[in-house]
Formats: structure tokens, sequence, C-alpha cells
């Protein structure tokens, strides 16, 4: 199957930036190694951020327990 102008349905070659037969432009098509790569990027900063400990939850430490006589 080959691609076709979405204006006017005429067939495009592969690398066509425009449509030969109206001229209206082509759209690119997303990189998806790029794409997959933000998004692998964007989930580890997110993961770092929420993997760090929140200083006000840590408590004061627990006092030391005396020997009873």
């Amino acid at each position: 199957m080959g691609l076709e102008c979405k204006a006017c349905g005429a067939p495009l070659p592969k690398r066509a930036a425009t449509c030969p037969a109206c001229g209206a432009a082509v759209p690119k098509k997303m990189n998806l190694l790029r794409l997959a790569a933000f998004m692998l990027i964007m989930i580890l900063v997110i993961q770092s951020y929420m993997s760090k400990p929140d200083p006000d939850a840590v408590g004061p430490a627990p006092a030391a327990e005396t020997p009873e006589q």
C-alpha cells in the first residue's frame, strides 16, 4: 500500500514534501526512536523525584531506653 495525499488522494512518492498533484504539504512522520527516548528520560526523571525521601516524614530519633532497677 503506497502513500496517498490526504487532500486529493493522489499517490505520493516516499520522500515527497508536497503532493505533486495538488501541492498540499505532506505531514512528516514522527521518529519513534526519538519519542521513545524522550519518554524514557521523562519516566526516569519522575521516578527519581518520587523515590527521594520526604525530609518532613522522617521523625526524631527514638530516645535511648533506660535500664529498670
